[in-house]
């Protein structure tokens, strides 16, 4: 299952936001994608508490163990433990989960020891063979693991009821039958993992995570399977430090992916960026992430995310970086969820009250919501309503000329 989606979740808020402002996310995720997630559930401050719920999972058996109280990040941290694991550490890990669940009459499985147990296969044993006790029992007699047994004549040998052994055998070592086999884990579960180490304490020091490797030369003396990461925004010192640490001579030699974003909407453009041939591209790159960064310091995030989402799937990352520098020209209305809400509020305001007054009763909120926002050039988005400022829509913002960006590093 290396590099796989394990779950997917849903993230929710309680309040009177209801599905408009849920979201969902497939783990394992990045921490930007974790952090965008919970800014589409309306989600912006550590304070507000949300619920996690698992909806999908490539290991159909576990949800069903793990609590309803589940930290998100932890749950993460499963996912990312449990995707790079291979075929036989997965059947082992199902087998210690079954082995937890009847010892504990399948009471739920804090997610630290779920994690842990992802650390502790040294021990595991999986006979693929048994799946009953019959051939369990088979299987240890007949590889010399029960001693009284191994001078028993072929005869006597063959009448013997394996069924038992087997069950005396599962029974004193507390294994489990699953549907790959017998599993026996015999030593302790690890405590690699405590409580809490995978909830970050602040965001990440990056707008943009890139990975290093060094380009295939078919020269075994020279190639390597070295990989750095670079946060940018950079300077040039610390691109030279990344491009040393995969031991290539120069950035041309290297190739660089996106592997976060402070916007995910352009992990995929920076990433198809980075391949083109013409250009500096990395110059590009790097003064997007310069203009995040600002962003940010402006508080404008939920703003771009917004404005990207009103844009033409193909829009170039060039696009992307000027609409990057129009952040000012719009609002985002993060806490009005629909059209319904939007009128709602309208309403309120023209007639001077503060509750609804019944109004959903008597009005079509959502019909004359749409009416607003398209009079007013509104746009609907999975982070909330984007009011324009200067009576330009986002997409008339992408046919302004283009600003003067230079494409050197910073």
């Amino acid at each position: 299952m290396e590099g796989g989606r394990i779950f997917e979740v849903e993230i929710s808020r309680p309040g009177s936001f209801g599905a408009e402002t849920s979201s969902t996310l497939k783990l394992p995720a990045t921490p930007y994608q974790i952090l965008d997630a919970l800014d589409k559930a309306r989600i912006t401050d550590k304070r507000v508490i949300y619920s996690t719920k698992i909806i999908g999972c490539e290991l159909d058996y576990l949800p069903q163990f793990i609590g309803t109280n589940a930290n998100l990040y932890e749950l993460n941290h499963l996912t990312e433990r449990l995707s790079s694991l291979n075929e036989w550490e997965l059947d082992c890990f199902e087998g210690m989960v079954m082995m937890d669940t009847i010892r504990t009459q399948y009471s739920p499985i804090a997610i630290d020891r779920l994690i842990n147990m992802t650390h502790s296969m040294k021990d595991c044993h999986v006979v693929y063979e048994a799946h009953n006790d019959s051939t369990l029992g088979k299987f240890y007699a007949d590889n010399d693991f029960v001693p009284e047994l191994e001078n028993v004549p072929d005869e006597i040998y063959e009448c013997l009821d394996f069924g038992k052994i087997g069950k005396e055998m599962r029974e004193g070592e507390g294994g489990v039958f699953t549907p790959h086999g017998y599993v026996v884990q015999n030593g302790e579960i690890s405590q690699t993992y405590h409580s809490g180490d995978a909830v970050p304490l602040e965001k990440p020091d990056y707008t943009v995570l890139l990975r290093i490797t060094k380009g295939y030369f078919n020269d075994p003396q020279y190639d390597n399977n070295l990989v750095a990461f670079l946060k940018l925004p950079a300077d040039d010192e610390m691109l030279s430090q990344a491009v040393e640490a995969v031991k290539a001579a120069s950035p041309e030699e290297c190739v660089f992916s996106a592997a976060d974003c402070m916007i995910p909407s352009l992990t995929e453009k920076i990433e198809d960026s980075l391949y083109e041939s013409e250009g500096d591209r990395y110059g590009l790159v790097n003064e997007l992430a310069q203009q995040l960064r600002h962003i940010k310091e402006e508080n404008g995030v939920l703003t771009y995310k917004a404005m990207l989402e009103t844009t033409p799937a193909d829009i170039s990352l060039e696009d992307a970086l000027d609409l990057a520098f129009l952040t000012g020209e719009f609002e985002i209305l993060s806490e009005t969820a629909s059209p319904a809400d939007y009128a709602e509020k309208e309403v309120q305001r023209m007639m001077s009250f503060e509750s609804d007054d019944g109004l959903e009763q008597f009005c079509n909120l959502e019909g004359y919501g749409r009416y607003l926002m398209e009079k007013y050039g509104i746009a609907e988005t999975p982070y909330g309503l984007l009011e324009q400022q200067n009576g330009r829509t986002v997409e008339q913002c992408l046919n302004r000329p283009s600003q003067s960006h230079g494409m050197e590093m910073k």
